[in-house]
């Protein structure tokens, strides 16, 4: 089959479409025929060796898809041969990938294989991360840094469909633009707006319920000094390039939480409580109060290119690659 390959760990640079061995069936898992993949801020990490779940060398690249099941382990329950699906497991920049069962969701009819692909990884991190983690209720005000990007994008809608008053914080005007359709009730521009001063006006020096982080390094910083009693800091990721530390005093005077929020490690342990989430996610998207934001679509063979747009941070909302 053809993929996109990692074969050393010098960055997008090197990575190469080449044949690849298809995948085999496992017990509880299933081989997938992928439609179309949706790139992830940790496809650009994993070439430089740099995410926390790194495959031996070499990998088929990509984490996230929709497809056809081909063939269904003999320990499957759920899923059979022809089922479309949406998933979440390496090797999704590949013609075939293989992928656990319980991570993998039936597709709704009403949604198509580029919509479906868009849902899974940054949509169910998002929900997760506010319904599970963060508790979010209606009228609380919600902060969603990265607003634009691919789960800051899910964050922004899943807030206003579960009640919250939700601000968005962008590094640029295009972003806020797309902050702001995507139904923001304010965006911030850090880059040209202090940040702390605006969160403290926008709630009258009360503070924030909860604040959704895939960014870290500065804006967490700032954030963490800006929390509500009884807040909730949810931990996603770090595509600012730094973990920022944060001194425990700050939780303490301000009697918040800080939550980690792994979507991925809780879907592989607890099915129960990701069947749920995607349930919830798939019937947004169906009432059409979540609508997956699409960016660009590249055929396999640019998936290099894609992976560039998102590394330089172009990309406004989901890059996906075609490749079925």
């Amino acid at each position: 089959m053809k993929a996109i390959v990692v074969n050393d760990l010098s960055g997008l640079e090197g990575l190469k479409l080449q044949d690849f061995p298809e995948p085999t069936v496992r017990p509880r898992g299933v081989v997938v025929e992928i439609k179309t993949a949706a790139l992830n801020f940790p496809d650009v990490l994993q070439p430089k060796g740099l995410y926390q779940d790194q495959p031996d060398l070499p990998f088929v690249l990509g984490l996230e898809f929709s497809g056809i099941v081909r063939e269904a382990g003999a320990d499957c329950r759920r899923l059979k041969a022809g089922d479309r699906i949406v998933g979440m497991g390496q090797g999704a920049l590949g013609e075939y990938g293989s992928a656990r069962e319980q991570m993998c969701f039936k597709l709704p009819d009403s949604l198509s294989h580029d919509v479906g692909a868009a849902i899974p990884l940054a949509g169910g991190t998002a929900m997760y991360g506010l319904r599970y983690c963060g508790r979010l209720a209606a009228g609380e005000t919600l902060v969603v840094l990265g607003a634009a990007g691919g789960t800051g994008n899910y964050a922004v809608q899943i807030g206003k469909a579960l009640g919250a008053r939700v601000i968005a914080v962008c590094s640029s005007s295009e972003k806020i633009r797309s902050a702001l359709e995507s139904g923001a009730d304010v965006a911030i521009n850090y880059r040209e707006e202090n940040l702390g001063e605006r969160l403290k006006e926008l709630t009258d020096n009360r503070g924030v319920d909860v604040v959704y982080d895939p960014v870290g390094g500065d804006l967490f910083d700032i954030c963490s000094r800006r929390m509500a009693i009884g807040g909730r800091l949810l931990i996603v990721g770090f595509a600012s390039g730094r973990i920022p530390d944060l001194g425990v005093n700050m939780p303490l005077i301000k009697s918040y939480s800080v939550v980690g929020t792994n979507w991925s490690l809780t879907a592989w342990n607890r099915p129960d409580i990701s069947m749920r989430v995607m349930e919830e996610l798939f019937t947004l998207c169906e009432q059409g109060k979540v609508r997956p934001a699409i960016d660009k679509v590249f055929p396999l063979a640019q998936a290099k290119a894609a992976l560039s747009r998102l590394e330089s941070q172009q990309a406004i909302g989901k890059t996906l690659v075609h490749v079925g």
